[in-house]
């Protein structure tokens, strides 16, 4: 069943075709762009959202596209940031009409993160936005140009701190109805250039602006674009997560791309001139190719390869198949068990437990929000550099993480062995966690399919555990259906630059201020939950809840109830 589908997947793997490049050369002019992203950074290098620095920083974009010819028009909006609290935001946007109404947008984010700060600075993509827009300005001699599609020139505000300008654009213009691919420019001057293709939803860009972007970019610099590697791009479709502006117009069904020469999240460095005018040319010459396009880009989901692409379709099925043999295993478990009578019963209630205490952690990770000891906020991702990383709520942490101790100590009285556990009460002990995690696999195969990426190692490394008797293969067993979330947290802290603990901290993060959705919480709660009665069993220090007493004593819970009464 799943031989088929990964057969389609690999039979899905295709070249693309990029665009013609145009006959007309560009004429990014590299000096002139050095010279703005100097006077920008120069002039201005603290414009953090909301500063003075960032208002002032935004006047002097304006008048500078101004003295180009070009009409500006600002957009000014408050917004909840995590890492700031409510600011005054800006954004500015360049409309230069085309023969057509479909427009191209081209986005910079024109904010940093302070001048002490060097990730998330810019200015090298605010600067080739205005060169790009230098060259579409009404000229003195001859014919003013006339592109085929209207350009969109849009300076985002906040694009450091999780791209709130470019959601707020994608969100309230009524210019993105027309619009049908989006360039983004990021830290453009230094550095081999990568391309960014995650979104805040499961999808990607479309493949032929994938392709052709690489093909200008290597035409023009020499090299090829370097594409996230495929586990990263499984990460980001599994848990959507898109720390560039991109992410945001994909999540509104625009297809966008980020094209920049970071190799994480941003840099500081002044811009190189040379590396400047090739990245310059090459987008000029992007937007000049996807100019003569006809349609807008669609937006399906996609594996990228070096110079290929395969099915986003193929790759789900593949992942979704590959729970019905366990699901089919787990239910002839659950009937089988049924026959032999085993003691289900002390093994739900167990389970039952373990899935309280968990509930109680994430009800946790919600009082540290309104306590404002974890972050909150607009629903965008956090910036890595966040004072919250920098400098760590330690004290309300620690109280958060001591009330998650005290209620697992309350709740595992119930669940302490007094004597080895007999072999049905283990096997309907296993069963019983087997069955959560298949719930929790099926749940995600119809919500969210690529995470199954996750979850798909525990589940068939943990059926193997009732069969072994052997410590150390236990161990081994336990651990391999472990690798998914971790392996996952390691590639996430990678591209952040972040340790395990703190990606693990940013995580939390991300679903106290909403970017990550409530479902995805509880079904990671139950998969934490089930994890534990696995573990609890393969170190053999499981035990059924009140020993298997038919009728247990009253929990905490139901004792306090009981004397309010």
């Amino acid at each position: 069943m799943v031989i088929p589908a990964f057969i389609a997947f690999l039979f899905s793997i295709s070249t693309t075709g990029a665009l013609p490049r145009s006959s007309l050369e560009p004429i990014f002019d590299a000096a002139s762009a050095a010279t703005f992203a100097e006077a920008l950074a120069v002039e201005f290098p603290s414009r953090v959202p909301g500063s003075e620095g960032a208002v002032e920083a935004a006047g002097w974009y304006r008048e500078t596209v101004a003295s180009l010819g070009l009409r500006t028009e600002e957009d000014v909006w408050t917004a909840d940031l995590a890492d700031l609290g409510t600011v005054e935001l800006r954004n500015i946007v360049s409309v230069v009409p085309g023969r057509s109404q479909d427009s191209i947008v081209l986005v910079a984010h024109r904010d940093n993160a302070g001048a002490e700060q060097e990730l998330g600075e810019n200015a090298s993509g605010t600067a080739t936005l205005i060169e790009l827009a230098r060259g579409f300005a009404a000229q003195d001699i001859g014919p003013d140009p006339l592109p085929e599609h209207t350009l969109v020139l849009v300076s985002t505000d906040a694009g450091a701190y999780g791209g709130a300008g470019a959601a707020r654009f994608v969100g309230e213009s009524p210019l993105t109805a027309d619009a049908i691919a989006v360039i983004v420019l990021d830290d453009l001057g230094r550095g081999r250039p990568r391309l960014a293709i995650a979104g805040d939803d499961p999808v990607s860009p479309a493949r032929t602006l994938v392709r052709t972007a690489a093909a200008r970019l290597t035409e023009e610099v020499g090299v090829t674009p370097t594409l996230p590697s495929i586990p990263r791009q499984l990460v980001d479709l599994g848990v959507p997560f898109a720390l560039d502006e991109q992410g945001r117009f994909l999540a509104g069904g625009l297809s966008a791309l980020t094209l920049t020469t970071a190799d994480g999240v941003g840099g500081g460095a002044a811009p190189e001139m040379e590396r400047l005018g090739q990245l310059g040319r090459a987008t000029e010459a992007l937007v000049s190719s996807l100019d003569g396009v006809g349609g807008a880009f669609r937006t399906p989901d996609s594996i990228f390869f070096a110079d290929r692409a395969a099915s986003g379709w193929t790759a789900r099925l593949t992942l979704i198949l590959g729970v019905v043999p366990f699901a089919l295993g787990i239910v002839d478990l659950i009937v089988r068990g049924r026959r032999r009578g085993l003691p289900f019963a002390p093994a739900l209630r167990a389970q039952r437990a373990r899935l309280g205490i968990w509930a109680f952690g994430g009800l946790l990770v919600w009082i540290g929000a309104l306590a404002k000891i974890l972050p909150t906020g607009e629903p965008l991702p956090l910036p890595p550099y966040a004072e919250f990383f920098e400098a760590r709520p330690l004290f309300g942490v620690l109280v958060l993480v001591g009330a998650f101790v005290l209620g697992w100590l309350v709740m595992r009285r119930q669940l302490v062995p007094v004597a080895s556990a007999a072999p049905d009460e283990r096997l309907a002990g296993f069963v019983v966690a087997l069955a959560v995690l298949g719930v929790v696999a099926v749940g995600l195969a119809v919500f969210q399919p690529y995470a199954l990426v996750f979850v798909l190692p525990s589940l068939y490394a943990w059926l193997w555990l009732p069969l072994e008797g052997r410590l150390a293969v236990r161990l081994l067993l336990l651990l391999t259906g472990l690798a998914g979330p971790v392996i996952g947290l390691l590639l996430l802290g990678r591209e952040l630059g972040l340790s395990l603990p703190d990606t693990t901290l940013y995580v939390v993060g991300l679903f106290s201020v909403g970017y990550l959705p409530v479902g995805s919480a509880l079904l990671g709660l139950a998969w934490a939950a089930a994890a534990t009665q696995i573990g609890a069993l393969a170190l053999g220090r499981y035990a059924p809840h009140a020993a298997g007493v038919e009728r247990p004593p009253s929990g905490p819970l139901r004792r306090s109830l009981a004397r309010r009464r």
